[in-house]
């Protein structure tokens, strides 16, 4: 490029054209009236969340201005401030901590922060204090975002498309189902549901259904791979041929996302549905088209029934899934994708032996038992009213566990799941083979890798309005609600569920004997919740995935000043190096292990799995689970 101080010059012939000077481009976000109420001491949470993923890859400024109003403070200064979970960093956009002198007090915040934002990137209000049953009001809360970039650098407007309906036709009775080897074509027989709607199976044998986004929790169908619901070996077979006809649905599908995903998901034989067990088989496929007939041939990894083995301790299968694959693929929570399955095959290898029927090596005498408990609780997050009403859990006893031997006392073990789901996500039942977790426990137990204990997996929300719901997306309204509820399983903990546990089952005294444990949103609330409010009840930690929004050196200290005298029989961690949370729990891994945490022992009762090529799901969680139940209470 030529260029001079000399006004007049001018660039020499075939120079390329000046830099246009880049386009800003400023969003603005105006949010609807917020109120928390009863917010509890030791907190440290997002009472609000706003999805800036849409930003994913730009350097952004975030101006924000809102009235906010504290309530109820009376023994110390509030501190309240905005700040943004990008990975990683976490920078304020209040400029300082906005302090609330005791007394009712009300001030506009306004604040900036430029940053270069990451998926997953959300921006929240935070508290660390401890002073109970704060009110927080939040009125004429807008924020602005503010990048640059030349027209060519911006993603031009999508429209949005429409879709056809007609190219789900079915044919002849008996023209489609499943076939094992050269066998016979079979009926498809559903095994279970999830994230899946309107199913239907057709006249010609093939199966309908319409799956939605959730986060990456995709929605499918499993099929049994034979009708009489008997299991096939793995490990004899080489390929799996799909025939089925997609499309996404008119007015619920991104314009900018991807085209439709799928994944194939291989259920062992200890599964209970699409999450309730399977391998981390990497059957993931990408379709070529928008709409249309996908016929796939996926070759089976040749250590699949390695991997099958090591999750489930043989490589019996008994079903098959087709998920709808949303993970990052920029779907917008609810965009939905038709689904018509019409044939399946299983191909054998040349001279496999026969399929041998399920026998992992237990005796009856050897398993556990599980049972379906109601318990009553009160609404913690209605701290005005304290309804009263009744969850359910799901308990595990282990094998030999006697009620009327009150001599043998048990550690008892709480497991929580993630957002948006409830006590039944980990596939714990007490129909069938008992799900995959089951299965881990009685395998362990009975070679004597894990000490014998009583596990209760449990819903983490203590609301009587969200107990049962599916949670709303984040950045709602209805969502503030159900942060809240998130928060106040740390009192249903504390007062109901672990008093009911005592009561009705063999437990062994002492916080020794009592571990927390859950993933993504359960595994944030054993973080705060459960070392950060609970560290009086509970010694074992562990953290699969979780959803942290603070930072370490905000949140260790606030440990130890709750708890200057009691440290952590173990905390354990594991995450996969391509989940969206990976740089928050990193963070909190390398803070431990570089400058030592005394709870733990300077990280001697510590440990951390990092997962290579691991997302946010069950693959990662059903390892975390499995190592975490080898550890305890030893």
């Amino acid at each position: 490029m030529f260029t001079s101080c000399n006004p007049e010059a001018k660039p020499d012939n075939g120079t390329s054209d000046p830099i246009e000077k880049p386009e800003l481009v400023t969003k603005e976000f105006t949010l609807a009236d917020m109120e928390f109420d009863g917010l509890k001491p030791a907190s440290s949470w997002a009472y609000f969340t706003e999805d800036l993923s849409a930003f994913a890859g730009k350097e952004v400024t975030i101006n924000l201005t809102a009235d906010v109003e504290v309530e109820n403070n009376t023994t110390e200064d509030y501190k309240i401030w905005f700040q943004i979970n990008n990975g990683s960093e976490y920078p304020g956009v209040n400029g300082e901590t906005d302090l609330f002198a005791p007394g009712t007090n009300k001030k506009t915040i306004t604040g900036t922060a430029t940053v270069k934002i990451n998926s997953g990137a959300m921006l929240y209000l935070t508290t660390h204090n401890k002073t109970a049953d704060v009110k927080i009001k939040v009125t004429n809360f807008k924020y602005t975002v503010t990048y640059g970039g030349s027209a060519a650098d911006e993603e031009p407007e999508v429209p949005a498309k429409e879709y056809p309906t007609d190219i789900f036709t079915v044919g002849k009775a008996g023209t489609c189902g499943i076939q094992i080897g050269d066998g016979e074509l079979k009926s498809f027989k559903i095994f279970t549901q999830d994230g899946a709607s309107a199913v239907k199976t057709n006249s010609d044998g093939s199966v309908e259904w319409m799956a939605t986004a959730a986060g990456g929790g995709g929605g499918g169908v499993s099929f049994f791979v034979n009708s009489d619901e008997s299991e096939i070996n793995i490990a004899n077979y080489e390929s799996i041929e799909l025939e089925f006809v997609y499309s996404p649905i008119t007015g619920k599908w991104n314009p900018k996302a991807k085209l439709p995903g799928f994944a194939l998901r291989i259920l062992p034989w200890d599964s209970t549905g699409i999450f309730g067990g399977y391998v981390d088989d990497g059957l993931y496929f990408d379709t070529e088209e928008e709409y249309g007939t996908c016929t796939k041939t996926i070759k089976i990894p040749a250590d699949i029934a390695d991997k099958v083995i090591a999750s489930s301790s043989q490589d019996a299968v008994k079903a098959f899934a087709l998920k709808f694959n949303d993970y990052q693929r920029g779907n917008d929570n609810g965009d939905q994708v038709k689904v018509q399955l019409k044939k399946v095959k299983f191909n054998r290898k040349a001279n496999a032996p026969a399929d041998k029927p399920f026998d992992d090596g237990l005796t009856d005498e050897q398993r556990g038992t599980v049972e379906h408990i109601t318990y009553k609780t009160k609404d913690y997050y209605d701290s005005a009213n304290l309804t009263e009403y009744e969850k359910k859990a799901w308990v595990y006893l282990p094998a030999g566990y006697d009620a009327t031997n009150k001599d043998k006392k048990y550690p008892v073990w709480i497991l929580l799941h993630g957002s948006g789901q409830n006590e039944n996500t980990w596939g714990l039942t007490n129909e069938g083979n008992g799900g995959k977790i089951k299965g881990y426990m009685d395998r362990n137990m009975a070679n004597g890798d894990s000490k014998e204990f009583i596990l209760v997996c449990a819903s983490g929300i203590s609301s009587k309005k969200w107990y049962g719901a599916v949670a709303p997306e984040m950045g709602t309204a209805e969502f503030n609600d159900y942060s809240g509820a998130y928060n106040g399983f740390g009192e249903e903990l504390r007062e109901d569920l672990l008093p009911y546990i005592r009561e009705n089952y063999n437990v062994a005294d002492g916080r020794e004997n009592v571990a927390l444990a859950g993933l993504s949103m359960g595994g944030g609330q054993t973080m705060n919740i459960g070392i950060g409010q609970c560290l009086d009840l509970i010694s074992w930690f562990g953290a699969y995935s979780a959803a942290i929004f603070n930072t370490p050196q905000e949140y260790f200290p606030s440990v130890e000043k709750a708890f200057p005298d009691l440290d952590l029989n173990y905390l354990y961690m594991i995450c996969g190096d391509a989940d969206f949370v990976y740089s928050g729990v990193i963070s909190f891994v390398d803070y431990i292990k570089t400058t030592g945490w005394d709870k733990v022992g300077g990280s001697e009762r510590f440990s951390y799995t990092e997962v290579p090529g691991g997302t946010h799901d069950f693959p990662v969680w059903y390892k975390g689970f499995d190592e975490f139940s080898r550890i305890i209470f030893k």
